[in-house]
């Protein structure tokens, strides 16, 4: 009872939420003209347009696989670094300072210099992905390690775990949450960035199209692209919150 009323709880926030979102964008459409702040018709329309076209799926493949090789590629690396930083503070006073790097150099910086190292060919997309994972997952594994419970350690140790038990039973299920978290706001910042490489590098994927629309001077086209994103974003994460949450929810009870 108490779950299927949490649930009406937030599925009503978010009707309420898109409720206000459209209810703005429509007063705002009062006091701009349609280049400046599209109708919701116009981009409706221009949506339902990008649908039906039937280069959509290669469109959004494209972003997409430029995405899931640069987290693949990012989340590796940052995994692998937080582990070292959680279990060697010597390293972890070396490593942070160059992950602070990472984080405050803007990411426009790194298209750039991307563009001159790979050229205009997708491959500043995988790297400015990579980029900004890495920090993202590299710190929060790495605070998963810190915080883990010495007492369960200890109690590991008193019942003679094994390396293999210890680490599905106590490190594991320590780290999850804080990977869960870091990997949604890699996810989330990943399309971001990978949508903006594309604008500034490439002529395909998702970014290629919102280019070209600003060429065009098309703004309801880019908000119609942009409303995909979200889509997409939204769609990602609920998938891997039902792959992570799920399964730390059935870990939990054996």
């Amino acid at each position: 009872m108490m779950q299927n009323k949490g649930r009406k709880n937030k599925l009503t926030d978010k009707l309420i939420a898109i409720f206000l979102v459209l209810s703005a964008w429509k007063t705002l459409t009062l006091f701009f003209s349609p280049l400046v702040v599209p109708t919701i018709k116009s981009v409706a329309l221009e949506l339902v347009e990008i649908c039906a076209a039937g280069t959509l799926y290669r469109t959004v493949g494209i972003t997409m696989v430029r995405l899931v090789i640069g987290l693949a590629i990012g989340v590796s690396l940052g995994m692998l670094i937080g582990v070292i930083m959680g279990y060697f503070s010597h390293v972890k006073g070396i490593l942070i300072p160059m992950l602070g790097i990472l984080q405050t150099i803007p990411p426009v910086s790194w298209v750039v210099l991307a563009l001159v190292w790979f050229g205009f060919n997708g491959k500043p997309v995988v790297f400015i992905v990579v980029i900004s994972s890495i920090p993202i997952i590299g710190i929060s594994i790495c605070q998963g390690i810190e915080k883990i419970d010495r007492n369960l350690l200890q109690m590991a140790v008193v019942y003679h775990f094994s390396e293999i038990k210890k680490l599905r039973h106590v490190t594991l299920p320590s780290i999850a949450p804080f990977f869960n978290s870091a990997f949604q706001i890699a996810l989330g910042t990943g399309w971001k960035i990978a949508v903006m490489g594309e604008v500034l590098t490439t002529s395909d994927g998702i970014g290629g199209m919102i280019k070209l629309a600003r060429l065009n001077i098309e703004p309801e086209n880019i908000i119609a692209w942009s409303v995909v994103i979200v889509i997409l974003f939204y769609l990602s994460d609920f998938l891997l919150s039902m792959l992570f949450f799920r399964r730390d929810k059935r870990d939990a009870k054996c």
